[in-house]
């Protein structure tokens, strides 16, 4: 027998698995649960944000973001602003702005001042050390935000953000 006639009775003997058929994804049932669905999608978008953002900021100031929150919070505030009204904007309980203000405190990016009108509460502000870092972070944070949401177009972007700012409307009416 030559070579080409074994070739074709060894191929007519065993055949070649079929390759695997792609996966298709299961069928969207008329919207039910669209909004559950657009839920979970914006929490994934900004974990994954976040996540990011936490890294770089991490890896290049040696921060977190919730630390930078809190700085960017100061920095709007030259007056400052108390433990409690820190802890609204930043949503988030007293004791947890607590441990956040006790290390940029010890790092020299913040300091305390008893409050003039209430001897009782102290003002939080930004230290002329924590300004000028704070303003190093906040440009290279909008550099890296600006990359990550800068891969949708601009078109996209513009959608997105009218889509967000209708949805924030309405829910502003439930808070």
């Amino acid at each position: 027998m030559d070579a080409t006639v074994k070739r074709k009775a060894r191929s007519a003997k065993s055949p070649r698995p079929a390759p695997p058929r792609p996966v298709e994804p299961a069928p969207e049932s008329d919207g039910a649960h669209l909004e559950l669905r657009i839920w979970l999608r914006l929490l994934a978008c900004a974990t994954r944000i976040e996540k990011a953002l936490n890294a770089r900021l991490r890896k290049e100031f040696n921060t977190t973001l919730a630390r930078f929150d809190l700085l960017a919070q100061l920095a709007r505030r030259p007056e400052g602003a108390s433990m409690s009204e820190v802890s609204d904007l930043l949503m988030v309980s007293n004791g947890a702005i607590t441990a956040l203000v006790q290390k940029l405190e010890a790092d020299g990016m913040i300091h305390r001042e008893v409050d003039a009108e209430d001897r009782r509460t102290f003002r939080l502000r930004l230290s002329q050390d924590g300004a000028k870092e704070f303003g190093r972070m906040a440009r290279r944070h909008e550099e890296w935000v600006i990359a990550l949401i800068g891969e949708l177009s601009h078109v996209a972007q513009s959608d997105l953000l009218q889509h967000l700012t209708l949805l924030k409307r309405r829910l502003d009416k439930h808070a």
